[in-house]
């Protein structure tokens, strides 16, 4: 009973913790709604008090995940608080700190727009937006093009605003500045404002693009104007490849160039022991930004060493998108003379063009390294030898050291004829020595060659009983899968929420047969797919709350029927396919 109060005390402690908060999203409309994501640098179990929310957002849901990380035998925990919000109001409006043991998170502060901003305005209006996508299925890291066409027919004073497009975890860049120019659209002048930009998806699914939102005032009235881009749906698909160095360079078109190449250095370049020789490598690529290009430097040699003085990255705008390009300056350092080979530099990225895998080189070069000069040579001889003290001497001390001279020489000579008789008496030794290590080498070869082949055969045997094992797995998780989502399909189809949240648990253990999913937080990380978020908080709220709504499971199924369209059977369990090299 003595340690009752001691752990009701140890309970009771509050928390330390450097608590962070986030939105996903500064501007929205009164339509749309907002993540805010709380995390803190330690596990965590003390729930947040989120009323004080309650006053400006309706609180449509929130999930707490426990993040892990171990390094060097160190464990490293973090929570994060995921919470849905929809603004009561518009204007500038301020989320307040939240509470968690002694710490609080930041004050952070949110624009909301009226609901005119959420059309884009029909053709024909004084004022309508359009925006379009070059391509609706794109690779994940691969660029896509939005073009937004702002028209108006009235005039507009000049401190219009015009955010940027929002994909989640996407890399946005514009391409160039905002293009002006006139266009009669159904018998009706207009003035159009263009903007194109460049998109790099991060994540893979079904995505939802919302567009810009623009903010601009009527030079006859002075009146608000605000419109939004109609949202747009964006197919993520994965990388087709990896290669060995662990990049993926999905471009329209890919070169790489030299010196040697350009005209800069001839064909056989040549340089003198102790100097060093420059030369440069250039990238370009139509379709990548210029962070993600790999680096180009080739390795070193046994006889030479690499070492990259600087790299230039550039980006350039065009009709295609953004081309990149980036240059690595590089010196070569020889150890010795005679002729040195750099090894070619190829490069596997993944043509859009054609939907295949395509490969640039640039060949081996010969570098003739010339020996030092009789006078370097002597320069070097001179600074390694020893310095010999002089001084003032007459001429009876000259004759003596001229007959030390002699001896000292004499005594060499005989030194340097005991130590050639040493040597040759000593070559037919280190020849059996030789013989004898060659030997050891070879049988040495030849016991690892037969076990590496004897450890092959027996992956190759676990590979071949994997597959088998694989493939049985495969066909018993598409078989569940099946039966799952016609339990699934038929509970959405009679609107009955709480056996939907149980058939889609198991449906997705099934869908997802790698991934742990145990309850709804595990779907939404396995399927990354936010228009499915949405559905699974609603049909949570259904669960859980008292609800006087009817739940329609017809959104839910629909969502569904689009995750398994989009990904074939045995998708996980699908080895990549194999790489066929064009030239180019």
């Amino acid at each position: 009973m003595r340690k009752l109060p001691l752990v009701l005390n140890l309970i009771c402690l509050p928390v330390f913790a450097d608590v962070s908060a986030y939105l996903d999203r500064n501007t929205i409309t009164a339509q749309d709604t907002v993540r805010l994501t709380l995390e803190a640098d330690s596990r965590i179990q003390q729930e947040i008090d989120f009323s004080p929310l309650y006053r400006n957002f309706q609180f449509l849901g929130s999930k707490q995940l426990t993040l892990s990380s171990h390094a060097g035998g160190d464990s490293q925990y973090r929570t994060r608080w995921e919470v849905l919000l929809r603004p009561k109001s518009t204007g500038e409006i301020s989320i307040p700190p939240l509470q968690l043991g002694l710490e609080s998170s930041d004050n952070l502060h949110l624009k909301v727009l009226s609901g005119a901003a959420r059309e884009s305005g029909l053709q024909g209006e004084q004022v309508f937006i359009e925006a379009s996508l070059d391509t609706n299925e794109v690779y994940q890291d691969s660029q896509l093009i939005y073009t937004l066409r702002l028209y108006h027919a009235i005039e507009l004073l000049p401190d219009t605003q015009l955010t940027d497009p929002y994909l989640p975890g996407a890399l946005i860049k514009p391409l160039g500045e905002q293009v002006r120019f006139a266009q009669q659209v159904r018998g009706r002048n207009y003035k159009v404002i263009e903007q194109r930009y460049a998109l790099f998806p991060g994540k893979t699914g079904t995505l939802t693009l919302d567009g810009p939102i623009f903010e601009g005032r009527a030079r006859q009235d002075n009146s608000q104007i605000q419109m939004q881009a109609r949202p747009l749906e964006v197919a993520v698909i994965p990388p087709a490849y990896q290669s060995a160095r662990g990049y993926w360079l999905p471009a329209t078109a890919l070169t790489l160039n030299d010196d040697w190449q350009t005209g800069a250095l001839p064909n056989t370049a040549a340089t003198s022991l102790g100097e060093s020789l420059s030369y440069s490598i250039s990238m370009t690529a139509t379709g990548l930004p210029a962070s993600r290009l790999p680096s180009l430097a080739p390795p070193a040699g046994a006889n030479f060493t690499i070492s990259v003085d600087s790299v230039e990255l550039v980006e350039d705008v065009s009709e295609q998108g953004l081309t990149s390009r980036r240059t690595e300056h590089i010196v070569l350092h020889p150890h010795t003379a005679g002729a040195l080979t750099l090894s070619p530099i190829d490069i596997t990225w993944w043509d859009l063009n054609t939907d295949s895998a395509r490969n640039v080189t640039l060949p081996e070069h010969l570098l003739q390294v010339k020996p030092r000069s009789p006078a370097a040579e002597a320069a070097l001889a001179m600074a390694a030898a020893m310095p010999q003290p002089t001084a003032d001497i007459t001429t009876a001390a000259g004759t003596a050291a001229e007959n030390t001279a002699i001896k000292t020489a004499a005594e060499t000579a005989a030194s340097v004829a005991r130590l050639q008789q040493a040597l040759n008496e000593s070559r037919l030794l280190i020849g059996l020595l030789t013989v004898i290590s060659l030997i050891s080498s070879l049988g040495w070869l030849y016991t690892f060659n037969h076990l590496r082949q004897l450890r092959m055969e027996e992956q190759q045997q676990a590979q071949q009983e994997e597959m088998r094992r694989r493939r049985k797995l495969l066909m018993a998780h598409q078989m569940a899968e099946k039966n799952t989502f016609q339990a699934l399909a038929m509970a959405c189809q009679q609107n009955n929420p709480a056996v939907a949240k149980l058939r889609l648990v198991e449906w997705a253990q099934n869908f997802w047969p790698d991934q742990h999913i145990f309850n709804s937080e595990d779907i939404s990380d396995a399927a990354r797919s936010q228009t499915l978020d949405f559905l699974i908080l609603d049909l949570e709220q259904h669960v859980h709350q008292d609800d006087k709504a009817l739940w329609q499971g017809d959104l839910l199924l629909e969502a569904i029927e689009k995750l398994r369209d989009r990904r074939p059977e045995g998708y996980e369990a699908a080895p990549l396919p194999e790489l066929h090299f064009a030239s180019g």
